[in-house]
């Protein structure tokens, strides 16, 4: 079974936090049956009559932490002699939080960390190494989890994620019906090439009166539906550049990707799709009247968007039948997946309880019981690999989507996550990721998408030789 890479930052924001609850126990992960009751660490402690505490901190809110917080409560209910001691911290306050307790010395057992924070932390000691613990256990993270859920170096693991997301292309099959598309398959070896899906788009835009792009009498300031938006958040551009041999940096990490011919090609690719080709909306309406990709795709205004795994609660929330496909590529196929940090402190080092709470919160299978128990589709995508059985497990994962029969989405979402061609997401491997695109390269592709420069005039004056420090694996 193939799996991919890791962490993120931004996903956490976005993904629905989707973690362990259920009668299934540690399962795989801690060694344990499903239904089989206490834990090994709630059973020794009960011969004490001591209450062991756990103490857990994240950012989740609303209805994220409501979730958090039944699946805090299934496990005590499972192993009544261990408590967790829940806290829940705004996210923009999470990180200064964070820091504060680690100059103090007292970190909670087990907490979030933004993704591009995992190896930095790690690499200054400040995280707890799983390894050995995993090692003590019999388990080898990667027989367990998808490679983009787990933090690891040769040497150390980090973290485990609780859930993972990747990069999808989103459709409204009304539409790709009424003019005659074909539905792009679900292989992920197999995606549309990126020709076809400007094509595509280009037969779906019409204007008022139901001119295309290519009709002498399109009105290009009176679109009615449009084929699709322009993907411009480093989220939706870096999995495209992998598809053309690029990325933000080189393949060894010595200086920028993105600023390559391949890199500038998809580039501007995406910035013609509205400034040129006028088969997507124009970066100012895409930041105002069309913000809301999901709700544009559902009421039919705009037919595809490349969007990331956690939208996908969006439509299915909505009872909407949308269809999931890999995204386009322009060589070859490519993607990106990543998933939060959840990191234990080297305080915990002998705190046998955290460690078998942080397994049994890092099962997915835990996690599709508590939304089947609680009657809500899941936020994340699986990462836990016996999910993807092709049978019981997989089943209950497609039922959690109630509204609506999401065995496309999933099988889809499979595939993509399973590919050999996904790969860690370029937000966790390069080292100062936010210096290089959220302060430079993002700025500089402003008046790209704007139309004002063309994407080679703003990428071949960056230097950012001083901030390039390679990958972190």
């Amino acid at each position: 079974m193939k799996k991919k890479l890791l962490a993120w930052f931004i996903g956490v924001c976005m993904v629905c936090t989707c973690v362990g609850c259920g009668s299934g126990g540690n399962t795989a992960a801690a060694g344990n049956t499903a239904g089989s009751g206490q834990t090994e660490a709630s059973q020794a402690e009960s011969s004490s009559g001591e209450k062991k505490k756990v103490t857990f901190y994240m950012w989740a809110s609303d209805a994220e932490q409501e979730f958090d917080k039944a699946i805090v409560a299934q496990y005590e209910k499972e192993n009544p002699n261990i408590n967790i001691e829940e806290n829940y911290i705004p996210y923009a306050e999470y990180l200064s939080k964070i820091n504060t307790m680690a100059a103090a010395g007292s970190m909670p057992d087990i907490f979030n960390l933004p993704e591009g924070n995992v190896f930095e932390w790690g690499a200054k000691g400040a995280l707890l190494d799983l390894k050995p613990l995993y090692e003590a256990a019999g388990v080898n993270p990667s027989d367990v989890s998808v490679d983009s859920a787990i933090f690891s170096t040769d040497e150390n693991v980090w973290s485990v994620g609780y859930n993972v997301t990747t990069l999808c292309l989103y459709y409204n099959k009304e539409l790709l019906e009424e003019n005659g598309i074909a539905f792009p398959g679900i292989d992920a070896s197999q995606p549309w090439s990126w020709d076809e899906f400007v094509e595509n788009a280009k037969k779906i835009t019409k204007d008022s009166s139901g001119s295309g792009p290519d009709d002498a009498a399109f009105d290009p300031d009176n679109i009615t539906v449009y084929g699709t938006m322009m993907p411009t958040d480093w989220v939706k551009f870096i999995p495209l550049l992998h598809t053309n041999d690029s990325g933000i940096l080189n393949e060894d990490g010595t200086a920028l990707g993105i600023s390559s011919d391949a890199g500038i090609e998809v580039i501007q690719s995406i910035a013609d799709l509205g400034n040129k080709i006028h088969c997507a909306p124009s970066n100012a309406m895409a930041k105002g009247a069309f913000s809301d990709a999901s709700a544009m795709l559902m009421n039919g205004q705009v037919a595809m968007v490349i969007d990331g795994g956690w939208a996908l609660a969006n439509y299915t929330n909505e009872g909407f039948d949308v269809g999931v496909a890999p995204i386009p590529a322009f060589k070859h196929p490519a993607d990106i997946s990543w998933t939060a940090g959840l990191c234990m402190s080297p305080n915990a080092a002998d705190n046998k309880e955290a460690f078998d709470f942080y397994q049994y919160f890092t099962n997915f299978t835990n996690s599709i019981q508590a939304a089947l128990d609680q009657g809500v589709s899941l936020g994340g995508l699986p990462h836990t690999l016996e999910v993807f059985d092709g049978g019981e497990n997989e089943a209950k994962w497609v039922s959690t989507y109630t509204k609506v029969d999401a065995t496309q989405m999933c099988e889809a979402f499979k595939n993509i996550l399973q590919a050999d061609t996904t790969v860690l997401g370029d937000n966790v491997r390069v080292k100062n990721f936010p210096v290089i695109v959220d302060n430079t390269i993002v700025p500089a592709l402003d008046n790209v998408w704007l139309g004002e420069v063309s994407a080679k005039e703003a990428l071949e004056v960056l230097d950012l030789s001083d901030s390039i420090d390679g990958y972190w694996k």
